[in-house]
């Protein structure tokens, strides 16, 4: 009745309010971490949830946590946006194309900075420190892990990582009218629309 539908009015407010308090809360982060490169969020979040199912505040979540991982680490902030950009969208993707939440592969790409290598062996990526020993000297790269910087590991990594997932790079785009996409399109919008 009448009653049914206030409360559901109500809790949609209260979830919108909670909602818009999140995204006022990492927009400063946001700010902060990317500085001047804080304009290429913005840009993406205009396309983040047609092109990979994500809403600005799980966008921009994402992103600033790289962000801040990376420049802790003493990359630039203009280098380091385009990692954590390349790194946000890969979330998508993988989340698309393994069927699981964006939030947990966000997690687990975070190994590329904390050189964890468990999270991201789900995924068929093995970050341990002969694996990307041998994968450098592949490249022609002249890698001694032992005596790298964490800045110079976790660039290695990252590119060990974004090599090894070109095939999975779209696929939120390539599956969109996929059920699972089609609902995480819905819940993000959903999301988008409270804020």
């Amino acid at each position: 009745g009448l009653g049914t539908g206030v409360y559901a009015l109500i809790k949609v407010g209260r979830e919108s309010i909670k909602t818009f308090s999140d995204l006022i809360e990492i927009q400063n982060v946001t700010n902060k971490s990317f500085a001047d490169m804080a304009y290429k969020i913005e840009e993406l979040a205009k396309v983040s949830v047609p092109d990979f199912g994500m809403s600005e505040l799980t966008l921009k979540q994402i992103a600033s946590r790289y962000q801040a991982m990376g420049v802790a680490m003493g990359f630039t902030q203009g280098r380091m946006s385009d990692m954590s950009i390349e790194l946000t969208k890969l979330a998508a993707d993988m989340a698309s194309f393994y069927n699981v939440e964006q939030k947990a592969v966000a997690e687990s790409l975070e190994s590329v900075f904390t050189g964890t290598t468990r999270p991201l062996r789900t995924y068929g990526l093995d970050l341990t420190q002969a694996t990307l020993q041998e994968w450098a000297l592949k490249q022609g790269l002249d890698a001694n892990i032992a005596s790298m910087s964490q800045a110079e590991k976790t660039m290695l990594r990252y590119q060990y990582v974004m090599a090894h997932t070109k095939e999975i790079a779209g696929d939120f785009k390539d599956t969109e009218l996929t059920w699972a996409n089609q609902t995480r399109i819905l819940a993000q919008s959903f999301q988008q629309l409270a804020t």
